[in-house]
């Protein structure tokens, strides 16, 4: 009686020995994998945003840095540069005022149009300064009698004796620095000194004074008068002289018979027949 007791003491205290390791061990692999899913180093996502800006080097000259009001993903240069826009490529030495005065010329209208279609393939002093003017003189021609026939004018016949004229008074201009007034009165005169290297901008400066013009005026109007001589319906033949001194080109062309006569504006200066829905026939010539 007495073995069977102390037989059954023995075993309920090693199973109690048991159960308390078996749990021990169970609380030790509780740990080890509580261990395992939270690393030593783990930071939560929010701690990164509270970080100091960290910079990362990719070359000696570029670096690239994280923002913290960005997303972590996003990496932008630490000093944005803008980059500039391509610039044409234009001859060496063209002067910028015919650049930038290009760019002012509207060409969707008809004028514009014109300019484009006379200057578009010799626009540069190194192409009409050939040959003694040789090209800006044909041109120049080309682009008034463009304007003429927007106006329903007759095309101009370049004449020597009148470009002779022409010629003379140019390189007098030239030499005295300053434009010789016409004394002839049976000759219409434009006249100007510019830059050589804004010629081809002339004529089509002297057409813009239209836009100062009244068509119901019966005498010379002084901001027009350039106007009214290139379109003037009588005027049948031209001359045009060309001096140079320095950079600076005497330009003055001859009209005959006489332009801008007063009480005769009516009969001579006609509205435009040509607008831009027309414009194409305009250079059929």
């Amino acid at each position: 009686m007495f073995l069977n007791f102390l037989l059954f003491h023995t075993i309920f205290i090693i199973s109690v020995l048991k159960v308390d390791g078996l749990s021990g061990q169970k609380q030790d692999g509780d740990q080890l994998v509580e261990k395992k899913e939270t690393p030593s180093n783990f930071r939560k996502p929010q701690s990164r945003f509270q970080q100091p800006k960290r910079t990362i080097s990719f070359s000696e000259t570029k670096v690239k840095s994280f923002d913290k009001n960005e997303p972590p993903s996003k990496v932008g240069d630490k000093k944005k540069q803008k980059v500039p826009h391509h610039s044409k490529k234009y001859p060496k030495g063209q002067n910028q005022a015919l650049l930038r005065y290009e760019e002012l010329i509207k060409r969707f209208t008809l004028s514009g149009k014109v300019w484009y279609y006379v200057w578009s393939k010799c626009k540069y002093y190194e192409c009409y300064s050939r040959n003694n003017f040789a090209a800006l003189y044909g041109r120049f021609l080309e682009e008034v009698n463009l304007y003429r026939r927007i106006h329903r004018s007759r095309p101009l016949q370049m004449d020597a004796i009148l470009s002779r004229k022409a010629m003379d008074a140019a390189k007098k201009s030239a030499v005295l620095g300053r434009l010789i007034p016409n004394s002839n009165p049976d000759i219409g005169e434009n006249s100007i000194i510019c830059n050589e290297k804004m010629a081809p901008l002339i004529v089509f400066n002297w057409y813009k004074e239209r836009s100062k013009y009244n068509y119901n005026t019966l005498a010379a109007l002084p901001e027009s008068v350039h106007f009214s001589n290139l379109i003037w319906r009588s005027a049948t033949k031209v001359g045009i002289g060309i001096a140079r001194k320095g950079n600076l080109l005497y330009i003055i062309f001859n009209f005959w018979p006489e332009t801008s006569q007063n009480f005769k504006f009516r009969e001579n200066v006609f509205k435009p027949y040509y607008n831009l829905a027309n414009s194409r026939s305009l250079f059929k010539m």
